[in-house]
């Protein structure tokens, strides 16, 4: 063979290693590159928790691998820089953390044998849910390489009120029994049964109120021969599931009578026993307790439950916040002195009956937020009010004009009415048992507990707690009545709070009167000697 040859075929062997030495060096840096390119999973159906429980959104890396120096951030879509959670450089941020989920969030396990972020798990861990978290959640972990994103949809299920059932015999044979119950998330399944089988209903309604829960409503005929009882079922999904029984056995005859005055008799009967219902019994599943309405008791909307009647004022006062008037919601038949501290009803222009006259605080609360604050309702050498209302109403009330004063239309309030005493804004009106018109009203607020109560100051006693669920910024509302000589004032009890305790909560102007608020109050109660003691009822401005 040539030379030449020999040596062309030597450059074309040094030519095929060197490539394949160049080939094989870049196979090692890509394998190097790409041991830190991932993927994030996430369950491909929406996540379920229930109202003030847990909520677990899982996220993990694929394939799997220390995520201990990666960014993770959680964020809602179009808030990437105001997050859920953020954890870098090995630690969780909370400076740019959304003001709604302080002190709620972590990164937890999406199973029990996950070994977590050494694991590559960045579940998202919400606890005390809101019916406001509901929503999509992104998961985003970066690394150098680049980064990359997932979304979990949330959805909040809420068990409503235990089911309200009532029996009514119709004739001798058929009782009429109906069932009632409110604020579920999503709408449940109501089945009727008598033990033996699956009834069928005579009518099943549904509803849903402002803040979008559901209210469920319906009756069935059935007959004491065939079962000796009947009950109503509320299923969200298996194991939610609420039960309320009624015994047919004992009822009352219908005396005969006409067929259209038997029908009044029974719609009549049907409605007085719904009141009664909804005022003093609560059907559960464990047990099917029945309570009356006691005194220092629980409204939750529709239910009543036991609470002790002395309250821990002291505690509650720790969460004292300055509360001063938003003259930009004052209704034009009140007056308020420019300070926002004292209002009344206005002498110059009349609230004619039938309307409202309110006002409401200039700051609002919102998820992480307990409140406290106290009105003085009498006024020396004047005497105690008689007609008012005070509590709370939501942002929406602003914009939706004059509608009626219900939970459903975002109104909670404790009210005083002259000829019959303190009660509360739900329909059916709860009247409370005869309890002396406080001097000094306190008012505490959990949001994400959704509690609400009324204290009377001078006895230290609790007047009645609201058990609600809120789902926008509330704000504290006032209407002082009409009629009565002394105003309502709001008190300064900042003074009460130690530097020990913080509480996350709307900075206020300061509460004490400068001396331009007295002239000014004394200037009202002085106006106010020369009027006629009016009746009125509370809901009436």
């Amino acid at each position: 063979m040539p030379p030449y040859v020999i040596a062309k075929d030597r450059s074309r062997a040094l030519y095929t290693v060197m490539w394949l030495c160049i080939l094989a060096a870049w196979c090692v840096s890509l394998s190097t590159a790409t041991s830190d390119i991932f993927t994030c999973s996430v369950p491909e159906d929406p996540v379920s928790a229930r109202f003030g429980h847990v909520a677990t959104m899982p996220c993990w890396l694929t394939p799997s691998m220390n995520a201990e120096d990666l960014e993770v951030r959680w964020y809602r879509p179009k808030d990437f820089d105001n997050p859920v959670l953020l954890y870098r450089e090995r630690k969780i941020h909370e400076a740019s953390q959304q003001s709604q989920f302080e002190g709620r969030t972590s990164l937890g396990l999406r199973e029990v044998t996950s070994e977590g972020l050494k694991g590559g798990d960045v579940t998202l861990k919400l606890v005390n849910v809101t019916l406001r978290d509901q929503g999509e959640y992104v998961c985003y972990v970066s690394s150098n390489q680049g980064y990359e994103i997932a979304s979990v949809f949330l959805n909040i299920t809420v068990m409503g009120s235990p089911p309200l059932l009532s029996a009514v015999r119709t004739d001798a044979d058929s009782v009429n029994v109906s069932c009632v119950s409110h604020g579920w998330k999503p709408r449940p399944r109501l089945q009727w049964s008598d033990g033996r089988k699956t009834l069928k209903p005579e009518k099943l309604d549904y509803s849903s109120g402002a803040n979008g829960l559901v209210s469920a409503h319906s009756w069935v005929l059935s007959s004491p021969s065939s079962a000796p009882w009947v009950s109503c079922s509320l299923v969200l999904s298996e194991g939610e599931e609420l039960e309320g029984r009624v015994d047919l056995r004992n009822l009352a005859a219908v005396p005969e009578t006409s067929s259209g005055l038997q029908t009044a008799v029974i719609i009549l009967a049907l409605l007085l026993l719904l009141s009664v219902v909804f005022i003093g019994v609560l059907y559960k599943k464990r047990g099917n307790k029945s309570t009356r309405v006691p005194e220092g008791g629980t409204v939750d909307i529709e239910t009543m439950r036991q609470a002790e009647d002395l309250v821990d004022i002291e505690t509650m006062r720790q969460a004292g916040v300055d509360v001063t008037l938003d003259l930009k919601t004052a209704h034009p038949y009140l007056t308020v002195v420019s300070t926002g501290k004292i209002v009344r009803d206005s002498e110059e222009n009349v609230c004619p009956p039938g309307e409202r006259a309110y006002i409401l605080g200039t700051h609002g609360f919102t998820s992480g937020n307990s409140a406290y604050w106290e009105v003085r309702l009498d006024q020396d050498n004047v005497g105690i009010k008689e007609s008012w209302w005070v509590g709370l109403a939501s942002g929406s009330v602003k914009r939706q004009g004059d509608v009626p004063a219900t939970p459903s239309n975002g109104f909670w309030f404790l009210s005083s009415d002259k000829e019959k005493g303190l009660r509360l804004n739900i329909n059916p009106n709860i009247i409370l048992p005869a309890n002396p018109r406080p001097q000094t009203l306190g008012v505490y607020l959990d949001y994400d507990k959704g509690v609400l109560s009324f204290i009377n100051v001078k006895d230290n006693k609790l007047i009645v707690t609201v058990r609600a669920m809120f789902i926008e910024e509330v704000f504290p509302l006032f209407n002082p009545g009409k009629g009565d000589k002394a105003p309502m004032t709001i008190l300064d009890v900042s003074h009460y709070k130690t530097d020990t305790v913080k509480v996350s909560v709307s900075e206020g102007e300061s509460n004490v009167p400068p001396p331009a608020e007295e002239a000014e109050t004394d200037a009202l109660l002085a106006s106010n000697q020369s009027r006629n003691h009016q009746t009125s009822e509370s809901k009436d401005c």
